[in-house]
């Protein structure tokens, strides 16, 4: 939460005005032990989820997605059609290699 002096103050004033200066710091312990459960309950699902995960397939699914962008699909089916592994070289006599997106011939 980005909450900076201003805002704070403000609901500082409103809490002053709302519950009084006697219940005041007891709301405000009060606030803060909620907080603390749900940051530790969080933790606690977290380190529970992920302990019963199988990091393995999961980057295996991530490898698979990252080659579902367009990009992707167009250079695996080009590389699986022609046999090119990402480079080839210039047609005309040329020993540059070029990057197969970029056509000199076309500019």
């Amino acid at each position: 939460m980005n909450i900076g002096w201003t805002e704070f103050l403000v609901i500082a004033m409103i809490g002053l005005v709302v519950f009084g200066p006697e219940r005041l710091p007891e709301m405000a312990a009060q606030l803060a032990k909620f907080i603390k459960s749900m940051r530790t309950k969080a933790s606690e699902a977290t380190a529970e989820l992920t302990g019963n995960l199988d990091t393995s397939a999961v980057t295996d699914l991530a490898k698979d997605i990252r080659g579902l962008t367009p990009r992707g699909i167009a250079t695996n089916t080009v590389a699986s059609v022609t046999g090119l592994s990402g480079t080839r070289q210039v047609s005309n006599g040329g020993s540059a290699k070029v990057n197969p997106v970029f056509d000199p011939d076309a500019t």
